[in-house]
């Protein structure tokens, strides 16, 4: 009796726990409810301030460096932010500032002793086209703008259909918590669903981690790693919200001894081959051979470089580029698991293809110039153009 006794007092004990745990784990927020609250406060914020340690390493770049940022959201356009690089591994970031009020933007470089103005949106067309290797990898998208195999996107109505959105690309999930900025953060783990990513993201690879505070609700670290593109980190040292941001801070008084640049002013500039010749300080080359069809339809001034543009007679394009390698030149040059080394013009190159092989980029050195070759072409028609160049 005793003993069947002790058997339903164990029985109990263990029913008992298991609904203790099973109401704890009930009472427990998912990972789906934690990113929901982050987006609704996100939306609480009208200003803030906040000290950021970044560090980036991929096959262009290994830099890392500390920011300290003002921002405020602006009522009926843009909002106003300022940013000040404290600390910088480059020495060409260091003590950079840039400030927008929403209507005028500011970016000033202590090291050039210059300071480029214009609208925000003068800014952005002037980084998209004056990235010239970005443009230059570019050219393995042009012409499917708009286009995605994920389809059309829905902006979401709210944080719960964003959330449901981004359910649909990646698996969410908790693991653990640490203290990030003095204050307890749940770590979720965001990997990609390869089946719904669209194949270009499935190529890079790589997942994110995000660090959520559990008293702010915010954002306060970021991570992608795993990835064929490097790694990339943000992690917030300080931080205060909605504690208000004097006005003063969102505008910049331009230094007497520094050089006033308008972001007009660093706009590409079309040149005829006259006018290309005679503008730079190198030999400038032209193919002697190009693919059947093609057409050479501009000739840009990219910041001290030479692009021409070519058309194919399907619709495709590709550029030929020369300029004075830059301080970034050798990490261009660089062999990478994505690229191959090959023999051109009496120099070794580097050769970057698109699965579909169809799409290439080429760069190589002469000396203290760099040249590419890359758009809607094959390899052996990239090889054939370099070696032309006359």
């Amino acid at each position: 009796m005793d003993r069947k006794r002790n058997l339903w007092i164990l029985i109990g004990i263990v029913i008992f726990v298991a609904a203790l745990v099973s109401g704890f784990v009930l009472m427990q927020t998912s990972a789906e409810d934690i990113l929901v609250q982050t987006i609704e406060t996100a939306k609480t914020i009208t200003n803030g301030h906040a000290v950021v340690a970044i560090d980036l390493d991929t096959i262009e770049q290994d830099t890392s460096g500390t920011v300290e940022v003002w921002a405020r959201r602006g009522e009926d356009g843009p909002g106003a932010f300022r940013v000040e690089v404290l600390e910088a591994s480059e020495e060409k970031a260091q003590g950079a500032v840039i400030v927008s009020d929403g209507e005028t933007l500011w970016a000033y470089s202590p090291l050039e002793n210059k300071v480029f103005v214009g609208t925000p949106e003068e800014a952005q067309a002037m980084m998209e086209e004056n990235e010239f290797m970005a443009g230059e990898f570019a050219q393995f998208r042009e012409g499917k703008e708009g286009k995605s195999e994920a389809g059309d996107y829905e902006h979401p109505e709210n944080a719960e259909e964003a959330v449901q959105k981004l359910l649909e690309y990646f698996n969410v999930g908790k693991s653990g918590s640490e203290t990030v900025a003095g204050e307890t953060a749940n770590q979720l783990n965001l990997e990609p669903i390869p089946e719904q990513m669209p194949s270009e993201y499935t190529a890079v690879g790589g997942f994110v981690n995000l660090w959520i505070g559990q008293d702010s609700n915010l954002p306060l670290a970021i991570s992608y790693t795993g990835g064929s593109l490097g790694q990339f980190s943000a992690t917030v040292l300080e931080f205060e919200v909605n504690a208000g941001v004097d006005e003063d801070i969102f505008t910049f008084e331009v230094p007497a001894s520094a050089e006033l640049v308008t972001f007009a002013d660093l706009e590409p500039k079309s040149l005829t081959l006259e006018e290309a010749g005679e503008s730079v300080e190198f030999e400038f080359l032209t193919p002697a051979e190009t693919p059947p069809g093609s057409t050479l339809v501009d000739i840009l001034e990219v910041r001290g470089a030479i692009v021409q543009r070519y058309t194919l007679p399907e619709g495709g394009s590709f550029t030929i580029a020369q300029g004075i390698s830059g301080e970034n030149s050798d990490e261009i040059r660089t062999p990478t698991p994505e690229s191959q080394s090959v023999d051109v013009r009496g120099s070794t190159g580097q050769l970057f293809e698109a699965e579909d092989g169809d799409q290439v980029l080429l760069t190589w050195t002469e000396g203290n110039l760099f040249y590419s070759v890359a758009g809607d072409l094959i390899p052996e028609q990239a090889l054939i153009i370099a070696e032309s160049l006359q």
